[in-house]
Protein backbone atom coordinates (compact mmCIF):
# COMPACT_ATOMS: atom_id res chain seq x y z
CA UNK A 1 0.00 0.00 0.00
CA UNK A 2 1.20 3.42 -0.92
CA UNK A 3 0.71 6.55 2.04
CA UNK A 4 0.04 9.50 0.43
CA UNK A 5 0.84 12.83 1.45
CA UNK A 6 -0.32 16.46 1.28
CA UNK A 7 2.56 19.08 0.17
CA UNK A 8 0.63 22.32 -0.24
CA UNK A 9 1.61 24.09 -3.59
CA UNK A 10 4.14 26.92 -3.64
CA UNK A 11 1.49 29.52 -5.16
CA UNK A 12 -0.89 29.34 -2.15
CA UNK A 13 1.16 31.05 0.51
CA UNK A 14 0.39 34.65 0.89
CA UNK A 15 3.58 37.14 0.47
CA UNK A 16 3.26 39.95 2.67
CA UNK A 17 6.01 43.12 1.94
CA UNK A 18 7.29 44.96 4.47
CA UNK A 19 5.74 48.04 3.45
CA UNK A 20 1.78 46.23 4.22
CA UNK A 21 3.07 44.61 7.68
CA UNK A 22 4.08 48.29 8.94
CA UNK A 23 0.84 50.26 7.69
CA UNK A 24 -1.44 46.75 9.87
CA UNK A 25 1.00 47.50 12.99
CA UNK A 26 -0.38 50.74 15.28
CA UNK A 27 3.23 52.86 16.23
CA UNK A 28 4.41 52.42 19.18
CA UNK A 29 4.11 55.62 20.23
CA UNK A 30 0.31 55.89 20.36
CA UNK A 31 -0.61 52.93 22.48
CA UNK A 32 1.06 54.87 25.91
CA UNK A 33 -1.32 58.07 25.11
CA UNK A 34 -4.04 55.68 24.20
CA UNK A 35 -3.79 53.46 27.53
CA UNK A 36 -3.59 57.03 29.83
CA UNK A 37 -6.63 58.53 27.80
CA UNK A 38 -8.66 55.52 29.01
CA UNK A 39 -7.75 55.52 32.67
CA UNK A 40 -8.45 58.83 32.64
CA UNK A 41 -11.96 58.42 31.13
CA UNK A 42 -12.51 55.71 34.19
CA UNK A 43 -11.27 57.84 36.81
CA UNK A 44 -13.91 60.95 36.03
CA UNK A 45 -16.79 58.33 35.37
CA UNK A 46 -16.12 56.28 38.72
CA UNK A 47 -17.80 57.24 41.83
CA UNK A 48 -17.43 55.20 44.66
CA UNK A 49 -19.83 56.77 46.90
CA UNK A 50 -23.53 58.69 45.63
CA UNK A 51 -23.57 62.15 45.85
CA UNK A 52 -27.56 61.26 46.41
CA UNK A 53 -29.46 59.03 48.74
CA UNK A 54 -31.81 56.58 47.52
CA UNK A 55 -35.31 57.85 47.94
CA UNK A 56 -36.32 55.09 50.42
CA UNK A 57 -39.26 56.89 52.11
CA UNK A 58 -40.98 57.79 48.93
CA UNK A 59 -40.14 54.59 47.27
CA UNK A 60 -41.98 52.77 50.29
CA UNK A 61 -44.79 54.43 49.91
CA UNK A 62 -45.02 54.13 46.06
CA UNK A 63 -44.79 50.20 46.41
CA UNK A 64 -47.57 50.24 48.94
CA UNK A 65 -49.50 52.32 46.07
CA UNK A 66 -49.17 49.73 43.60
CA UNK A 67 -49.87 46.69 45.85
CA UNK A 68 -52.77 48.00 47.68
CA UNK A 69 -54.21 48.87 44.69
CA UNK A 70 -53.75 45.54 42.65
CA UNK A 71 -54.39 43.39 45.53
CA UNK A 72 -57.32 45.01 47.94
CA UNK A 73 -59.87 43.08 46.07
CA UNK A 74 -57.82 39.94 44.76
CA UNK A 75 -58.68 36.42 46.07
CA UNK A 76 -55.51 33.56 45.75
CA UNK A 77 -55.30 31.47 42.70
CA UNK A 78 -52.68 30.32 40.73
CA UNK A 79 -52.62 33.15 38.04
CA UNK A 80 -50.97 35.06 41.20
CA UNK A 81 -47.70 34.37 39.71
CA UNK A 82 -48.16 36.41 37.06
CA UNK A 83 -49.44 39.18 39.38
CA UNK A 84 -46.41 38.89 41.28
CA UNK A 85 -43.95 39.09 38.23
CA UNK A 86 -46.25 42.31 36.91
CA UNK A 87 -46.03 43.80 40.38
CA UNK A 88 -42.51 43.48 40.72
CA UNK A 89 -41.65 44.66 37.66
CA UNK A 90 -44.13 47.51 37.97
CA UNK A 91 -42.38 48.50 41.31
CA UNK A 92 -38.93 48.36 39.90
CA UNK A 93 -40.03 50.65 36.92
CA UNK A 94 -41.30 53.30 39.36
CA UNK A 95 -38.21 53.56 41.72
CA UNK A 96 -35.65 53.70 38.84
CA UNK A 97 -37.87 56.77 37.81
CA UNK A 98 -37.39 58.15 40.53
CA UNK A 99 -33.30 57.34 41.55
CA UNK A 100 -30.14 57.99 39.60
CA UNK A 101 -28.75 54.99 36.98
CA UNK A 102 -26.24 54.10 38.95
CA UNK A 103 -28.37 51.79 41.15
CA UNK A 104 -29.18 48.67 40.71
CA UNK A 105 -32.74 47.22 41.39
CA UNK A 106 -33.86 43.47 42.63
CA UNK A 107 -37.51 43.42 43.78
CA UNK A 108 -38.71 40.50 44.97
CA UNK A 109 -42.59 39.97 45.55
CA UNK A 110 -44.06 36.59 47.01
CA UNK A 111 -47.79 36.11 47.09
CA UNK A 112 -49.26 33.59 49.46
CA UNK A 113 -52.50 32.02 50.69
CA UNK A 114 -53.79 32.61 54.25
CA UNK A 115 -54.71 29.64 55.37
CA UNK A 116 -52.63 28.68 58.74
CA UNK A 117 -50.38 28.76 56.74
CA UNK A 118 -46.78 30.01 57.94
CA UNK A 119 -44.03 31.50 55.64
CA UNK A 120 -40.25 31.98 56.37
CA UNK A 121 -38.45 34.49 53.93
CA UNK A 122 -34.81 35.30 54.20
CA UNK A 123 -31.83 36.67 51.86
CA UNK A 124 -28.60 37.10 52.03
CA UNK A 125 -26.30 39.70 50.61
CA UNK A 126 -23.05 42.02 51.30
CA UNK A 127 -23.46 45.41 50.66
CA UNK A 128 -22.25 48.96 51.87
CA UNK A 129 -24.24 50.00 54.45
CA UNK A 130 -22.85 53.72 53.36
CA UNK A 131 -24.66 53.48 49.74
CA UNK A 132 -26.81 50.68 49.76
CA UNK A 133 -30.30 50.15 51.33
CA UNK A 134 -33.86 48.00 51.07
CA UNK A 135 -37.43 48.68 51.34
CA UNK A 136 -39.97 46.39 52.19
CA UNK A 137 -43.59 46.26 52.38
CA UNK A 138 -46.50 43.62 53.85
CA UNK A 139 -49.93 43.39 52.49
CA UNK A 140 -52.77 41.50 53.89
CA UNK A 141 -56.52 40.65 52.84
CA UNK A 142 -58.60 38.18 53.69
CA UNK A 143 -57.50 36.06 51.34
CA UNK A 144 -53.98 36.18 50.26
CA UNK A 145 -50.81 38.35 51.66
CA UNK A 146 -48.15 39.55 49.48
CA UNK A 147 -44.01 40.44 50.55
CA UNK A 148 -42.56 43.13 48.12
CA UNK A 149 -38.81 43.83 49.19
CA UNK A 150 -36.46 46.20 46.78
CA UNK A 151 -33.19 45.84 47.50
CA UNK A 152 -30.99 48.96 46.11
CA UNK A 153 -27.16 48.12 45.88
CA UNK A 154 -25.20 51.32 44.04
CA UNK A 155 -23.00 50.59 41.50
CA UNK A 156 -19.25 52.00 41.21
Amino acid sequence: MMRETFKPAASTKKRISKRTAKEETPSLSTRPQQAEDVVKEHLMLHQPVSDQRFPSGLVHLLMKHLVDERLTAMEYSPACSAVATKLSDSIKDAAKSLSSGRYKLICHVAIGQLRNSAVSCTSRSIWSADTDTFTEYLFKNQHLFALCVLFVVYQE
